[in-house]
């Protein structure tokens, strides 16, 4: 793999950055804080961003956001991409019809990232906002990495014990056999820590290991549906299913935001299936191809 000039992986954490915080500016400070960059090569990236109209500086404020040349790279990026749209549609109709919000993320490089929401907004948080990023670890992501033959990266990212990965593996299976992921309610104050410095640090790397380790100290990480009953509870944060392409990878993931607040088991398996018709619907209109299946 050729190794990345440093000038552009400063102007990609700079956008990533901003598109994941899009509601404030950001001085030219916060900026060199929050990404680990010098004061005189971050000024130098911004004026060539802001030049091409990527981004705009406020002059009185000295803050700077997203500019409009970057919702024509969108517009064009949708175009080439029908899945989003399709998987967009899906995430009106199944908000409309279960009261929910439904979610859609794709994967960004070594990163999960949420491109769109639809339905009401939540009674506890959001599973996420639009542009937040995550990195592709275990448990993270699941429903992006079930379907492959080859998850050692996704475990090593994410920290895994060597006694705990055949777990994992099983995890996964569930995940395939079922059709949609379930991620637990995670009541750690150490884990939701973890996530925030991420977010507020996305280019430090004891940042992303912290988290790592946060969460393989969570039991709850990882639930098996089969040692449960029907009239078991759980609490979930989402119930995620995933879009396929038309050479069979997972391309993108449509995810039900839950309450956080035990639901019955049959109740989870309800949504999920029925989350999983909307993402095979948007599979099947972009021509994509659930893996194991024949034609499109």
């Amino acid at each position: 793999m050729a190794r990345a000039a440093p000038a552009s992986v400063r102007a990609v954490n700079i956008v990533s950055f901003l598109t994941a915080h899009p509601s404030r500016g950001f001085t030219i400070s916060e900026l060199a804080q929050h990404l680990g960059m010098n004061i005189a090569s971050a000024h130098a990236t911004l004026a060539v961003l802001c030049d091409s109209g990527f981004l705009i500086r406020d002059p009185v404020h000295r803050t700077y956001v997203l500019g409009p040349a970057l919702a024509a790279t969108g517009f064009a990026a949708l175009e080439q991409h029908p899945a989003i749209e399709a998987a967009i549609e899906q995430a009106e109709v199944l908000s409309l019809e279960l009261d929910v919000e439904v979610g859609l993320s794709g994967i960004a490089g070594t990163d999960v990232i949420f491109l769109a929401r639809r339905g009401p907004e939540p009674l506890t948080s959001s599973i996420a906002y639009v542009g937040d990023r995550s990195p592709l670890l275990a448990p993270i992501g699941a429903v992006f990495v079930a379907w492959d033959d080859d998850v050692s990266a996704w475990l090593e990212r994410g920290d895994v014990p060597a006694d705990r990965s055949e777990r994992y593996r099983s995890f996964l299976l569930e995940v395939r056999t079922r059709g949609f992921s379930v991620m637990p309610a995670i009541p750690s104050p150490d884990v939701t820590g973890a996530f925030q410095r991420l977010r507020s640090e996305p280019t430090d790397n004891d940042a992303e290991q912290n988290l790592a380790e946060m969460l393989q100290k969570v039991d709850e990480v990882l639930i098996s549906f089969d040692e449960l009953s029907d009239s078991d509870e759980i609490a979930f944060k989402a119930l995620a299913a995933p879009i396929f392409d038309p050479i069979g990878r997972v391309l993108l993931s449509l995810s039900i935001t839950g309450s956080e607040q035990p639901v019955r088991v049959d109740r989870i398996r309800h949504l999920g299936r029925r989350l999983a018709k909307s993402a095979s619907i948007a599979t099947r209109r972009t021509r994509g191809r659930v893996p194991g299946r024949q034609g499109s």
